[in-house]
């Protein structure tokens, strides 16, 4: 038996015991015991009157509580000024943004070239669309980024300090953006 488990146990079996003394019960039964002897409860004799009986209270009702008085005056509400009321403007029909895209023209570098297409809607640079993206030693790898860093800067003006050794590459699709209408 765990050491939990019989631990509740030996408590269950403590709390009968004192509720047997309560109700004049003589011994708990064994099976209450996590163990060691079991002991009745010794007697103390009959117990002697003092020969001034004690009144035993008699439960009295919960009190009702009063009923409360009534104002027999009731205050007179000031008058309050009537809000006024306003037109209430007619909603107006919006119609979703337009979108528009403009082809940049084709940038030629050192590298390769680049040319771009920018889409937007609402006047927000949405997406751009690499439509001619060479570039030679792996520089094309660029690409991704640049196009991550414009979107975020809702510009062709953004920190380009992360593209380490993509310079010329960087310079050309800044062209290109801008060519496209991006400043």
């Amino acid at each position: 038996m765990r050491s939990s488990t019989r631990a509740i146990v030996g408590v269950l079996g403590l709390v009968s015991i004192a509720a047997g003394y309560k109700v004049g019960a003589a011994s708990a039964p064994a099976s209450a015991f996590t163990g060691g002897p079991i002991v009745a409860p010794t007697s103390t004799g009959t117990p002697t009157s003092t020969g001034t009986p004690t009144a035993t209270p008699t439960p009295t009702g919960t009190k009702t509580p009063k009923p409360t008085k009534s104002p027999t005056t009731s205050p007179t509400p000031k008058p309050t000024k009537s809000p006024t009321t306003s037109p209430t403007p007619k909603p107006t029909e919006t119609t979703p943004p337009s979108t528009t895209s403009t082809t940049g023209q084709l940038i030629s570098y050192r590298f390769g070239q680049i040319q771009v297409k920018v889409v937007r809607s609402g006047g927000k640079i949405t997406d751009i669309v690499l439509l001619q993206g060479s570039a030679s030693a792996g520089r094309s790898a660029a690409f991704p980024y640049l196009h991550d860093l414009a979107i975020a800067a809702q510009s062709s003006n953004f920190d380009t300090s992360q593209l380490g050794g993509a310079t010329y590459t960087t310079n050309a699709y800044i062209q290109a953006l801008q060519s496209a209408g991006v400043n």
